[in-house]
């Protein structure tokens, strides 16, 4: 309005804002010439529309592309127009876009490529075969399968890898011109790797991933891309006899306390650059491991590997030895001499190997697996390491293609042999096997508890456990709540039992084939979780609970003494 003569009154209206102005379905789209990254408003089963056409949605709360949905570029070019349809049927009305707005938002991202959309945080490794070219594995993403395919790779199943004609720093190149990646994003190893099995060629019917990370990709066809069975791992030496004579093994005891049949066990490990201690749990193999890779480091550090919950086991057996050692957890440090790793970890040591004098590799068949990670980082680090003690309390003569892994990582010369091979002249028959353990008698060293005559009935060995973060808030809330001490103290064990099958279930799973055991437990929430263990593992077991009639009991009793089945 204009302006009020004096004495006059006015008034004077803005002009109207548009309040709850309707948000358009798509707030941004980005492309890297494989993929689109979608950030869209929020509708009410939008997910499932975009999971139908292979999209994934970005969850990590540090990536750049937090809350897209990636999206491959057939995937969603092919119907563009449906998803735009199924979109707007789900607004509503709530959200506004024409498809011209929305089609626009798509072709706009495609003329503005941005190569390393998604690339953050992604790693390659790249390491050198024996046979030339080089083996490429990593986070997948659809350039780099582009790129191993451009340069004649040969996709690896098995290992879920790339054998790749070229160097490394081609190879390396190649990805950095196409996926605009950092040079900080590649590992590249200088361990020669061995393919352990021919493998038939044939066509490529899925190509999963590389190794692991990003989405599930979709199933590839094509008669041009060729596939291989073989799965590589990297070369280790060969076991060799060391300078150590039985006179200076003995003398380097004197200062040690053992039992009668520990000097036998530290004597194997230390006249070979690596042999296999396989005693029956209780007969020391950490004591006899412990002193076997301290006399042979002579000051230098030591790798030892170990399931996550027998960290601090090790740690306080070292110090129970070695009282003045400097002990590094999960974590490289140079000026420790001892370094103790869950099998999870590995991968982070492998630029470290050569560093290590001795490696140590406790519950040893859990790299019996060759297409399993840690298993390939655990060779890494062994190609480097000349002395490789392996312990384990499993009696691996019962699996003879899994004892093959072990053979090999120990650098013998049957475990050279390719895997088919090596079966068909040491399984399948009682004479195969005795064969077998001719074969390996100098390598392997099995003692049973009847090498301890004057065993005691009964011995105890306390196993720490750590709590979790999430374990550790429910103890300190049940602390701090109000009920009464008594109801806050059966809650607080209640809890720490929970825990504790955790521990529980892990030991287990290193129990001989033959083996049976008693687990006591205080509340039946605890009996009821192991037998689920137990059966979704197919291990035999049978549970006795004070609710069990005499019948029952009796029953579960007998099963236990006479069934075959309730050994592991």
């Amino acid at each position: 309005m204009g302006r009020a003569a004096h004495g006059q009154r006015a008034l004077i209206v803005a002009s109207p804002k548009l309040m709850n102005k309707r948000p358009v379905l798509l707030r941004k789209a980005i492309y890297d010439g494989y993929d689109f990254g979608l950030s869209l408003s929020y509708l009410e089963g939008a997910n499932k529309l975009l999971l139908r056409r292979g999209g994934f949605f970005i969850r990590r709360s540090d990536h750049p592309l937090n809350q897209f949905w990636r999206v491959p570029k057939a995937k969603l070019l092919d119907d563009l127009d449906v998803l735009y349809r199924e979109l707007a049927e789900l607004a509503d009305g709530k959200h506004i876009e024409s498809w011209q707005a929305f089609r626009d938002r798509i072709t706009s991202a495609q003329s503005d490529m941005h190569r390393d959309a998604f690339t953050w945080g992604m790693k390659f490794r790249l390491a050198p075969l024996a046979e030339g070219g080089v083996i490429l594995s990593g986070d997948f993403h659809p350039g780099a399968v582009a790129i191993a395919k451009r340069m004649r790779g040969v996709y690896l199943s098995a290992g879920k890898a790339w054998r790749v004609q070229g160097t490394a720093e081609l190879v390396r190149s190649n990805l950095i011109l196409e996926l605009g990646l950092a040079e900080n994003q590649f590992e590249i190893l200088d361990t020669l790797q061995e393919l352990l099995a021919d493998g038939s060629v044939s066509p490529v019917r899925e190509v999963t991933s590389i190794s692991l990370g990003g989405y599930s990709p979709e199933p590839t066809k094509s008669e041009e891309e060729v596939s291989d069975s073989g799965i590589y791992l990297a070369s280790v030496p060969s076991i060799k006899n060391t300078e150590l004579t039985n006179a200076e093994i003995d003398k380097a005891l004197e200062s040690f306390s053992l039992m009668d049949h520990q000097p036998a066990g530290i004597r194997h490990l230390l006249q070979r650059t690596s042999a296999l201690l396989a005693d029956d749990m209780g007969l020391g193999k950490t004591r006899q491991a412990v002193i076997a890779a301290g006399i042979r480091a002579q000051g230098k550090p030591v790798l030892v590997i170990v399931l996550n919950s027998l960290i601090i086991n090790w740690q306080r057996e070292i110090l129970m030895v070695f009282p003045e050692a400097q002990i590094a957890l999960q974590t490289f440090d140079a000026q420790a001499g001892w370094i103790i790793v869950n099998y999870e970890r590995l991968g982070d040591f492998v630029r470290h190997a050569g560093c290590f004098a001795v490696m140590v590799i406790d519950e040893a068949h859990r790299l019996k697996e060759p297409t399993a990670a840690w298993t390939r980082h655990g060779f890494d680090i062994a190609a480097q390491v000349q002395n490789r003690y392996l312990l384990t309390g499993t009696p691996v003569l019962n699996r003879e293609a899994e004892l093959h892994t072990l053979l090999r990582l120990s650098g013998h010369p049957i475990g050279q042999l390719p895997l088919n091979e090596f079966c068909e002249r040491f399984a399948g028959s009682p004479e195969f096997r005795k064969t077998l353990r001719t074969e390996i008698a100098d390598w392997m060293l099995r003692r049973r508890k009847d090498v301890l005559p004057n065993l005691k009935g009964k011995q105890r060995q306390t196993v720490p456990v750590i709590l979790s973060q999430v374990e550790r808030d429910e103890y300190n809330q049940i602390m701090r709540s109000d009920t009464h001490r008594f109801a806050r103290l059966g809650a607080l064990r209640q809890l720490l039992e929970r825990v504790k099958v955790r521990i529980v279930a892990d030991l287990m799973a290193e129990l001989d084939v033959d083996d049976k055991v008693i687990l006591f437990c205080e509340y039946q929430e605890s009996v009821a979780s192991l037998r689920e263990h137990c059966l979704a593992r197919g291990v035999g077991c049978v549970t006795l609970v004070g609710s069990d009639s005499p019948k029952k009991r009796q029953k579960a009793i007998d099963a236990f003494q006479q069934d075959r089945r309730f050994s592991r």
